[in-house]
């Protein structure tokens, strides 16, 4: 029997058509309604003292968990790796789970494809997150959610044995708090790794960066509650090959960072860099930056811009042999100034004008490694005296 054209292309049609309908049923998530409705109304019947367990599984959720004014819980899966709640097609809010609530612990499971931040804590005291990963299983994009574990706003912050990847901000990203331990994790796949924004006594130790665009932020910025953060240590951290295209949406301040970045101090005060491994980053292995390298504006009359009081002691410094990322404004400075050679340490040398001295913005550097790369760039003013020799700056006795 001879089927004309037409209908032939109509049950081409048809049968394409139900094809694809019946594919997406297959790969669409299907949420968990009467696990979450369980869990949900466990957190908001929480009394201190209670512990939530989540059970080991995969689960589809549609919007955030949260635990608001009820201080005192544990909420704890089987696992990280097995206990996995997913917001793949998320349909109300933005993150994965929502804490405001003190002396909370989180523990022993995996946050991933939330459409905002994974896991985002809010004003609490004595918050623990402890064998979290969040991730977003499409690897790195713009449109994956800022954060990956993020506390702002908080006292006494302690997260350990975490991994966070793909997040387009930062993987582990702690703001605006006060006691911060971040140790023992691992960043990898996001633009910043761990990031520390005005916060005031922070330690970051033991952890491993690697493969993200930026390894360790340490940023202080503009027209936030809590301006002006000091006192950060940063120490015995593996920090290596962090040279990922940056995939941070348009308009994000780290989108400064250029791939191939080991640490970026951006405003930064009171911070002590030690004992780590910088390795393989093919533009810079540590950044000092005043804000005015940004050339951003701001109205925050509070606001200090410049980096100061640094000190970096016994690191080991291994560059890699790419060429520096040419598409971000860092990496074009370090093409045209060094002839696209990678900087172990490099200084933007703006300084505060109400100072004066040699080193007037207490940079010490004391690296026991004789081909160490160091420039001062002189970036205030357009770079007219890059400066090589780092005598100036080493600590004294």
């Amino acid at each position: 029997m001879n089927i004309s054209t037409p209908v032939f292309g109509l049950l081409s049609f048809l049968f394409l058509f139900f094809s694809s309908c019946t594919e997406k049923e297959l790969i669409a998530p299907r949420v968990d309604s009467t696990i979450y409705n369980q869990l949900q109304g466990k957190l908001m019947d929480a009394k201190r003292g209670d512990v939530i367990e989540i059970p080991a599984g995969t689960f589809y959720f549609d919007r955030p968990l949260s635990l608001e004014g009820i201080p005192g819980v544990t909420i704890r899966g089987a696992g990280k790796l097995n206990t996995v709640i997913s917001f793949l097609g998320q349909k109300v809010g933005a993150e994965g789970i929502r804490i405001i609530a003190d002396s909370v612990i989180l523990s022993d499971l995996t946050i991933q494809d939330t459409k905002g931040d994974a896991i985002k804590i809010q004003d609490a005291t004595s918050v623990t997150l402890r064998n979290i990963r969040t991730t977003w299983t499409g690897g790195p994009k713009e449109s994956n959610g800022g954060y990956g574990i993020y506390p702002v706003a908080c006292k006494n912050v302690l997260i350990e044995g975490c991994e966070a990847s793909y997040a387009s901000d930062a993987g582990i990203y702690v703001g605006q708090s006060t006691d911060v331990i971040v140790r023992n994790c691992h960043a990898h796949g996001n633009v910043a790794g761990i990031e520390i924004e005005n916060c005031k006594h922070s330690a970051v130790f033991n952890n491993l960066a690697e493969g993200n665009t930026g390894g360790i932020l340490v940023f202080d910025l503009p027209e936030l509650p809590a301006g002006n953060g000091f006192d950060c240590r940063v120490y015995n951290n593996v920090i290596r090959n962090n040279n990922l295209a940056n995939f941070a949406p348009k308009g994000n301040i780290v989108g400064i960072v250029p791939a191939g970045t080991g640490i970026i101090l951006l405003a930064a005060k009171s911070v002590a860099i030690y004992d780590n491994q910088i390795l393989g980053h093919k533009t810079i292995g540590t950044a000092i930056a005043s804000y005015g390298i940004t050339q951003k504006k701001y109205k925050d009359n509070n606001y200090n811009p410049y980096t100061y009081n640094i000190s970096l002691r016994n690191n080991i410094y291994k560059r890699s042999k790419s060429f520096p990322d040419w598409r971000s404004d860092f990496g074009k400075m370090v093409i045209m100034l060094f002839w696209g050679k990678s900087q172990d340490i490099l200084y933007d040398g703006i300084l505060n004008p109400e100072w004066s001295g040699k080193n007037p913005m207490f940079l010490c550097i004391e690296q026991n490694q004789p081909d160490l790369r160091f420039a001062n760039v002189d970036a205030g003013n357009d770079f007219n005296k890059v400066v090589t020799d780092m005598s100036v700056h080493l600590c004294k006795k």
